[in-house]
């Protein structure tokens, strides 16, 4: 029996995409935020597409807010949890636990972009944490869980740094434009 490399380990995903958006008022009034262009993208397509670039294949997208807008663009590219009242982050994963009580699992924002390395994360990732992606004072909107912490959510957390990595919560008009500067 070959031991793999924790960088070989195909990791699941929950992207939090439930919200309503209305810090960005018009924009998100019949659309939902993660379907926000930026450069001829989504933001969601460029969280997806990001995460089939390190192997991460495994998706599954929580829904409340004009879920259908986002089942009909993401259609069969992502697994859905539908939502009928908003769970919040913890909430989300204790309710999806079935789906990731085996293995270490990533979990990102629907409304972050960066240029994190997500393989670089997985091989920081120390067993029976939650690895959190920080800036030097914030949580960058991605974690990596370990399923111990369905047992004791009090796990201890990692942070992870990488000084280089740029990142943006495209929950304001302001972030968001600044966010598409940098990608066009």
């Amino acid at each position: 029996l070959q031991r793999r490399k924790r960088a070989d380990i195909t990791m699941r995903c929950l992207i939090l995409a439930a919200g309503y958006g209305s810090r960005l008022g018009e924009l998100t009034k019949n659309s939902p935020k993660p379907t926000i262009e930026i450069n001829g993208r989504s933001i969601i397509d460029h969280i997806v597409s990001k995460l089939h670039t390190h192997g991460i294949t495994e998706i599954i997208v929580n829904l409340h807010y004009l879920q259908d807008m986002m089942t009909n663009h993401l259609q069969d590219n992502v697994l859905y949890f539908y939502e009928p009242r908003l769970l919040g982050h913890k909430g989300t994963i204790l309710a999806l636990r079935k789906w990731f009580e085996n293995e270490d699992f990533f979990v990102i924002n629907g409304d972050t972009l960066s240029t994190l390395n997500y393989t670089s994360v997985i091989k920081a990732h120390r067993k029976d944490t939650i690895t959190v992606c920080m800036d030097e004072y914030r949580a960058m909107g991605t974690w990596i869980y370990s399923p111990a912490y369905f047992q004791n959510q009090d796990i201890p957390i990692h942070p992870y740094r990488d000084t280089t990595v740029k990142w943006w919560d495209l929950g304001t008009p302001e972030r968001l434009e600044e966010a598409r500067k940098y990608y066009e």
